[in-house]
């Protein structure tokens, strides 16, 4: 907190390597020129800040490049409130003031970056953004969008690997945090495992490994290949979950039992919380994971194939949600110095991290690291090669890098889906819902979609979508 007699500023910014905690107590009294001065440092941050300047009869907070903990906003009756926490903001939460184009946004599984939420009034502060708030209500401000580069050809005898290397390395020995105290989320997959490679290659052995073990056949080829990535990486402490003991939507997880959930939420909160829990049982403050990783190797919108139509809605979508879908891309945020796909999941995913103690660290969505792979040209983007010749170049053997069976989620979601989800949905057709009542679901169309499903039998692919009409 500093103050130059005048207006007062609040700077949260994530601690750099080497630099000590902030003192506390009252506001440091500075010149106006220092206060000034201390603030566009503070603007200029390498890593992820929030700032509060208070002056007579405005508040202004401005996010930077990172926007890893979601700020939330809302206005009313002279207060303004805001809080990573959706859940604090319940008050401004109303059922008769919905937002359509996000609604539409969520159920069709086209998300988008933006100042919108579920609910007129109350915003998301996206990086770079500003939110100002006077006697006459609260504003937020885009950035210009943010500049990015193209591929170039290699020089001559380039070494990509070295310096990807290097650029991780630094990415993550930006920040201060204690070994002993942080885990890496090593699911198993090309992005965690780099992270878990670069801190191996800072000789940090104190390090935790964290993952949630999936179900299905897939399930004995992850916990094959992370027990030789933990071993070849020299982590000595593992703390695993099973996603099929703790499924979406299950009797004793949080959205079952009644507490407050934001919509914005992983899909995977209730194993998360379990995993989470057991990593601060531990004593870890940090988590390292791969967010970011695939948007770092993706291909770029001209190197893709022609993009396929978007699917057609669902018997169950609503006439209120078909009435806005040509507007699903109306007030979004511009171009940002991290992806939005990354941003996304911070907003997603951070707030059960904090909620637990824990604060997690994306190597990987790194700007310099953006930028370094786009100059890669297409083959070490193209199907992660850049992380798998990487590994390769570490001595992981064949399946650790080209794992021959794919690793996701699909059978614990559609275990999920037959055993909490359709009989869930069933009731909520049964009872009423928000949505349903609003006229974003359409009820009749659901019934009909949660029967047909019923039908399916145990080893039949379900409805993925339908656990969004919840």
């Amino acid at each position: 907190m500093i103050s130059d007699g005048t207006a007062v500023a609040v700077i949260s910014t994530e601690r750099g390597h080497g630099t000590d905690a902030s003192p506390g107590g009252p506001p440091v009294l500075m010149d106006p020129d220092a206060y000034r001065a201390r603030l566009r440092a503070a603007y200029h941050g390498a890593l992820d800040w929030t700032a509060v300047e208070l002056t007579p009869g405005a508040a202004t907070v401005q996010a930077g490049t990172w926007a890893v903990a979601p700020l939330y906003l809302a206005s009313s009756n002279g207060k303004l409130d805001s809080s990573w926490e959706l859940a604090d903001l319940r008050e401004h939460c109303r059922v008769s003031a919905l937002v359509d184009r996000e609604i539409a946004r969520l159920l069709r599984l086209q998300h988008r970056y933006t100042h919108d939420t579920l609910w007129q009034g109350v915003h998301r502060l996206t990086e770079r953004s500003t939110a100002s708030w006077t006697a006459d209500g609260l504003a937020l401000a885009y950035p210009p969008g943010a500049p990015h580069t193209e591929p170039r050809a290699l020089r001559p005898g380039a070494d990509v690997l070295g310096t990807y290397e290097q650029l991780l390395a630094q990415a993550t020995t930006r920040r201060q945090f204690i070994p002993n105290y942080s885990a890496v989320e090593l699911s198993g997959g090309m992005d965690s495992a780099n992270v878990a490679a670069g801190l191996a290659a800072l000789d940090q052995p104190e390090i935790t490994a964290a993952a949630m073990l999936l179900g299905g056949q897939a399930r004995e080829q992850q916990i094959r290949r992370r027990k030789e990535m933990i071993s070849a990486f020299g982590i000595t402490r593992d703390v695993c979950t099973d996603v099929m003991a703790h499924l979406p939507l299950n009797p004793a997880g949080r959205r079952a039992n009644g507490q407050a959930v934001s919509p914005y939420d992983d899909p995977w909160t209730e194993a998360e919380e379990v995993m989470m829990r057991a990593l601060t049982r531990a004593g870890i403050q940090w988590s390292f994971g791969g967010t970011g990783g695939d948007e770092l190797t993706s291909l770029r919108d001209d190197e893709r194939p022609p993009a396929g139509e978007v699917p057609t809605p669902g018997p169950w979508t609503g006439k209120r949600t078909l009435a806005v879908l040509d507007g699903i891309n109306d007030g979004i945020a511009p171009s940002p110095v991290l992806y939005d796909s990354t941003l996304l999941a911070f907003a997603c995913r951070t707030p059960q991290f904090m909620r637990n103690g824990l604060w997690p660290v994306s190597p990987l969505a790194d700007p310099e690291l953006i930028r370094f792979a786009e100059w890669l040209p297409r083959p070490w983007r193209e199907h992660k090669a850049l992380n798998r010749l990487r590994l390769a170049r570490l001595g992981l053997s064949p399946e650790a890098v080209h794992a021959p069976m794919p690793e996701n989620f699909v059978h614990a979601m559609n275990a999920a889906m037959r055993r909490y989800v359709v009989p869930f949905l069933e009731s909520m057709v049964r009872e009423g819902g928000v949505l349903i009542d609003a006229g974003f679901v359409d009820g009749d169309g659901l019934a009909k979609t949660v029967d047909s499903e019923f039908l399916k039998g145990p080893h039949g692919e379900m409805d993925r979508t339908l656990s969004l009409s919840q």
